[in-house]
């Protein structure tokens, strides 16, 4: 039988640029900056100064990160598998697990009722109008609603008030000011979706892409962008999203 080379995706490092855009925006920091096979975001945070984020594995220029970036607390993200990765870097990195890019352009308008069990209530709230998180909280106690969840350690007394059991953030982005044609469509990055242990298993993870997503459309977004974890991704191709490439981490550790 005969294999036909896959098809480069062409549209990655559009996809690359619209992540990295709206990341920066969703964590505050400074705009990413355009570097040679992708782009350089300063975080300025402790374990985390900096992050280079590179559509493919360019041998030439990931051996030049690693030889320039000798400060503990710069980070590497690759679109390739580890195994491409790793042997381009020294004992001085440390390769996180994996993540998957991915892309949707089936973004939901926003919808009547959040699709919470009972128990729980989700609200929206705008840090701006381009950078805005949705926030589950259980009512009346600590596990579904009507009192404490098993195992949730919480040490709350029932009755004590809402308990944040997910949450998640969301920045849209447009493209550099000013380009033309804009390097990608208008896009929301989702960020930082996560349900706490207690409160896993019952929807409140889609809920929150569904209330964020809903809230983009609204403002003009054609485009979602994530990058996901392994468990996430299950549930981001439930929803429809698309892996565009495997994502490997690194972190200079000395």
């Amino acid at each position: 039988m005969t294999h036909t080379a896959a098809a480069p995706d062409t549209g990655l490092h559009s996809a690359v640029h619209a992540w990295v855009d709206g990341w920066a925006r969703a964590r505050g920091t400074d705009a990413p900056q355009a570097v040679p096979g992708g782009f350089r975001i300063e975080v300025r945070r402790p374990g985390h100064l900096a992050r280079h984020v590179l559509s493919e594995a360019a041998p030439a220029v990931l051996r030049d990160l690693v030889d320039t970036l000798t400060t503990p607390g710069q980070w590497i993200k690759v679109c390739a598998p580890r195994e491409v990765v790793e042997p381009l870097l020294t004992a001085d990195w440390e390769v996180s697990e994996p993540q998957y890019l991915m892309t949707t352009a089936a973004l939901a308008p926003p919808r009547s009722g959040a699709g919470l069990p009972p128990g729980y209530r989700l609200e929206i709230v705008d840090e701006s109008e381009e950078v805005f998180e949705a926030r589950v909280h259980a009512v009346g106690g600590t596990g579904n609603g009507l009192g404490p969840g098993p195992g949730s350690g919480s040490g709350r007394a029932e009755g004590a008030g809402p308990v944040l059991a997910a949450s998640g953030r969301a920045a849209l982005t447009t493209g550099a000011p000013g380009s033309s044609p804009a390097p990608y469509a208008p896009s929301v990055v989702f960020d930082m979706i996560g349900t706490e242990p207690a409160h896993q298993r019952r929807g409140l993870g889609r809920a929150v892409m569904t209330a964020l997503a809903g809230r983009a459309v609204e403002r003009g977004a054609r485009q979602g962008v994530l990058v996901a974890s392994p468990d996430g991704r299950a549930l981001y191709e439930a929803m429809g999203w698309r892996s565009r490439s495997m994502v490997t981490a690194a972190g200079r550790m000395g």
